[in-house]
């Protein structure tokens, strides 16, 4: 569902130049009831970070911690999460 966002591959930035949009890539992995979801975006979709804790809310994750980092062009998100199993 967060992947489905379809955008133009290519826009202006504010010299004029072209810059090229990422996809946002989503990397998740479980270590018994420790999730780590990372989450790289472009830095035109920060509301992907949003939209990522809402659905781990959604799902019954409790977040612990979420960082992020800006490198050039891309925003590296982690999220740290526990399950809970019922």
């Amino acid at each position: 569902m967060l992947l489905g966002i379809e955008r133009p591959n290519v826009r202006m930035n504010n010299g004029g130049r072209r810059v090229g949009l990422k996809s946002p890539r989503i990397e998740i992995q479980q270590m018994g009831s420790a999730l780590e979801v990372v989450l790289i975006t472009g830095l035109d979709s920060q509301f992907m970070f949003g939209e990522t804790i809402r659905v781990l809310h959604e799902e019954g994750v409790d977040v612990v911690n979420a960082s992020y980092k800006v490198i050039e062009d891309a925003v590296f998100h982690s999220i740290h999460c526990q399950v809970s199993y019922i």
